[in-house]
């Protein structure tokens, strides 16, 4: 479920708090590894993984609850049926 729904959320507010950080500083002042984890964990993780996403994510997938048609489709081969 985290590569179905989760990331592409994480991934753009990643970016987009990280663009705004450069814009900050002008592109002056390089990404330190001590600036990651704030960048990474105020606008990306508490903005995106949210407990309705993550419901979404598992919804989405099958997995719960458990929906043997969203599984199964995965795994159909589409040119079997033409």
């Amino acid at each position: 479920p985290l590569d179905v729904v989760l990331f592409k959320p994480l991934s753009t507010a990643y970016s987009t708090e990280l663009t705004s950080h450069l814009h900050r500083s002008q592109g002056l002042i390089p990404i330190t590894k001590g600036d990651f984890f704030p960048l990474f964990w105020r606008a990306s993780w508490q903005s995106s993984i949210t407990p309705e996403i993550v419901l979404k994510a598992f919804e989405s997938t099958g997995i719960w609850p458990i929906d043997l048609e969203v599984i199964l489709k995965c795994y159909t081969d589409v040119t079997s049926a033409e």
